[in-house]
């Protein structure tokens, strides 16, 4: 005995279209895939983006980025990379993140027992130097809320004046979320 089955005709170009690929649920992004990122430019002229301190202790800079994470438990990474100025010579000059949770205050976001920052430098017998300085950081602030980056500064001595941001400058600061743990199987 034969069985025919009739289907439907389709067309599979029309069938693809008709499907949302322009956005991803968060739940699909894979682990170690990028969820977000949020980043800020700073191009103004004049001394808008200029922040100096002659102070040892740690002082705010206009660097300043803002994210929501869409998982608790994922990993953000902070990049950074402003121009910097050194007028003196024998301190050091120390960068680091800050961080604040749901417009909390800003707390230092590395080791507390690490007084040096994320970077340390000097140059000895200079009395002027420019320079730009990377900062690469990663953070799990384990929240949804609102997390802000700040990048702060000072110098070791507080007897000479450092800066962070140049005016006229193309400078930036990003937030990238980065899923963690494992996915559930969808079926």
């Amino acid at each position: 005995m034969t069985v025919r089955a009739n289907k439907p005709a389709f067309n599979v170009r029309e069938k693809l279209k008709e499907l949302d690929y322009s956005h991803l649920p968060y739940e699909k992004v894979q682990p170690g895939g990028v969820v977000q990122m949020q980043s800020k430019y700073w191009q103004h002229s004049g001394a808008g983006n200029e922040s100096e301190t002659s102070s040892s202790s740690y002082q705010p800079t206009n660097f300043v980025i803002t994210i929501y994470p869409k998982f608790a438990d994922s990993l953000i990474r902070i990049t950074t990379n402003p121009n910097t100025k050194n007028n003196g010579g024998s301190n050091y000059h120390n960068l680091v993140i800050y961080r604040s949770i749901d417009d909390g205050p800003f707390e230092y976001s590395v080791d507390s027992s690490t007084s040096n920052g994320l970077v340390t430098y000097r140059f000895n017998g200079l009395s002027l130097y420019y320079d730009n300085v990377p900062l690469d950081f990663f953070d799990k602030p384990n929240t949804t809320g609102k997390v802000q980056y700040k990048v702060y500064h000072r110098n070791s001595g507080g007897n000479y004046t450092v800066r962070v941001g140049e005016n006229g400058a193309y400078e930036y600061m990003s937030a990238t979320e980065i899923r963690q743990g494992f996915l559930e199987d969808a079926e």
